[in-house]
């Protein structure tokens, strides 16, 4: 198994089990098991995206969409490495404004969707927001 900065790579199942086994088994504190969870979560990761010979692309997705189910995220969402302020070739201002304007069209649905639902219990603020972002909603051609 190849154990690198960014996770362990274990070559056979065996090798997995060994290496989540000896995860559980060891004590842990509060922050050392979080730690502990998220080793095993990549080394499996890693594993099941070998072994299938999954595309980067497939794997960029699988992880994203892990993050969805696991944040229960509804909603268009991104991810901002922050580091890129290091350089100035990269405008992060820029690609969030570009993310919002692509989100508007999905925004919308849901925030129509949100409207049409009971909301007696949302804030005026938070029905003028759903009633603002609802015109972005795709026009709907089978009504």
């Amino acid at each position: 198994m190849n154990e690198t900065k960014y996770g362990a790579w274990p070559n056979s199942w065996e090798a997995l089990a060994k290496y989540v086994n000896e995860l559980e088994s060891q004590a842990h504190d509060y922050n050392s098991i979080a730690e502990s969870l998220s080793k095993a979560t990549v080394a499996m990761f890693n594993y099941f995206a070998c072994k299938h010979g999954m595309t980067g692309f497939q794997a960029s997705w699988a992880g994203l969409n892990f993050l969805r189910t696991t944040r229960e995220i509804e909603g268009p969402f991104g991810i901002i490495d922050g580091s890129k302020l290091l350089y100035p070739q990269y405008d992060i201002h820029s690609d969030i404004s570009k993310w919002i304007e692509e989100w508007k069209p999905e925004l919308g649905k849901i925030a129509k969707k949100k409207l049409e639902e009971d909301n007696m219990y949302a804030h005026p603020n938070v029905i003028k927001r759903w009633q603002e972002l609802s015109k972005y909603a795709p026009v709907d051609e089978t009504d």
